[in-house]
């Protein structure tokens, strides 16, 4: 069987899941690729969360490119001033329907692939985003029924300068900067069943394994989660690369 995974990347934004993915499963994948149509987008979490119709038109665009599962990247776009579990889920339904075709979120891989690790207490590293950010994660997965022991971003954790803009570290996010966030969040919280990784920016693939080594507990990172929630869908075989994911 053929498989074409489209993803649906942030606006303006550049975005590697399109060509990483085929590198995570055994099966042969192909992938196509559709940004959100927002080249001026202004990130506030209203806007984020007023991008319906965009969603439903890359979601039509990249099921005519032939596309067997649609894939939202960045997490915010399912959570964004949302007041529930249900309604999140919504979003991604109601873009599913108006393709015809199976979706998923990355907001909504996380809060998957944490129920399936079976684990409640988690910390979070929200590494670049702002406060606003931070919290409003903290309460979506709250909301969705779990109990969020620690949050912290790249500059609560000392690592850059107070107050940054996302767009300063977004972009720029390094294997070394990463492993130092995750291993602070690991060190605050030695209780925490999980630790979860934000920011679509972060990426986790190289370093997830020896970090999961290291810090004893599974790591739902945004990019690696994504690439599980897609594999699950679609009964594909991941590589051990992707740590603790391959087993559940």
């Amino acid at each position: 069987m053929s498989f074409i995974v489209g993803f649906i990347s942030a606006p303006a934004w550049f975005d590697p899941a399109a060509s990483e993915f085929p590198t995570v499963v055994e099966e042969r994948v192909q992938t196509q690729q559709a940004p959100l149509p927002l080249p001026d987008f202004d990130y506030c979490l209203e806007s984020i969360a007023s991008v319906q119709d965009e969603l439903n038109l890359c979601a039509k665009s990249l099921k005519a490119m032939g596309c067997t599962l649609v894939a939202q990247v960045g997490s915010p776009f399912a959570w964004a001033c949302v007041s529930s579990e249900s309604e999140a889920r919504s979003r991604s339904e109601i873009m599913s329907n108006s393709a015809n075709v199976p979706s998923i979120m990355t907001g909504l891989a996380i809060v998957d692939g944490l129920k399936s690790h079976g684990v409640k207490q988690i910390a979070l590293n929200c590494t670049y985003y702002e406060s606003g950010w931070r919290d409003g994660f903290a309460n979506f997965l709250s909301i969705c029924g779990f109990n969020t022991i620690h949050a912290s971003t790249l500059s609560d954790q000392g690592l850059i300068a107070a107050d940054p803009k996302m767009a300063d570290y977004g972009w720029a996010m390094t294997h070394e900067l990463t492993t130092k966030s995750i291993l602070a969040v690991a060190e605050a919280s030695p209780s925490a069943e999980a630790i979860v990784v934000t920011g679509s920016g972060t990426r986790t693939l190289k370093i997830l394994s020896d970090l999961e080594s290291e810090i004893k507990r599974p790591i739902v990172a945004a990019d690696t989660v994504l690439y599980w929630a897609i594999a699950k869908i679609l009964g594909l075989t991941l590589k051990p690369e992707m740590g603790s994911l391959t087993d559940i």
